[in-house]
């Protein structure tokens, strides 16, 4: 089933969501793993795909959210106040996950480097003085991002193991 329902999400949805995690965990636990340890062969081996990969998440969740939003009234209800926070975060996250790689992009390209993406020129680089303060929130935006991470996978482990619910089967695909 490509298409969400009111009992799972679909797959195209699943295939998103699955796909942007991985690519964000890869990110993130680089920069991380480097702060911790700096010149550890798994962050050296992932830096030289940052701004690939940022790339791709900034395409990912632009095709994401118009998929995400194409898709509101086949998902299940939000009804109560828990709900909508849990409907809140989730779009504070979208936010994130395009502010992130956006901001990226803005401050390699406003200092000049330019955009690389596997091999290849995206964008020239430009001496930009607004896209390089923008850019400065890049490491902000990602430490938020993390804390909102760990409260998400922290909330779907919390509705598996203590609510027994569906909510952890409906992204997994099981009913």
């Amino acid at each position: 089933m490509l298409k969400d329902s009111s009992r799972r999400y679909g797959s195209v949805t699943r295939g998103f969501h699955w796909l942007v995690a991985l690519l964000i965990v890869l990110q993130l636990t680089s920069v991380y793993a480097n702060m911790l340890w700096d010149g550890n062969a798994f962050s050296q081996a992932i830096i030289t795909w940052h701004t690939s990969i940022g790339v791709s998440l900034l395409a990912l969740m632009a095709l994401r959210t118009l998929w995400a939003l194409s898709q509101l009234q086949r998902r299940p209800v939000h009804d109560g106040r828990l709900q909508r926070l849990a409907v809140g975060g989730h779009v504070v996250m979208y936010l994130l996950l395009i502010l992130m790689p956006l901001s990226g992009v803005l401050m390699t390209w406003g200092m000049g480097y330019g955009i690389h993406a596997f091999g290849q020129v995206v964008l020239a680089g430009a001496d930009v003085a607004w896209a390089t303060a923008i850019g400065q929130f890049h490491g902000t935006i990602a430490w938020v991002l993390t804390a909102l991470i760990v409260g998400h996978v922290a909330m779907a482990l919390h509705h598996h193991f203590a609510r027994r619910d569906d909510t952890l089967r409906r992204m997994i695909g099981r009913s």
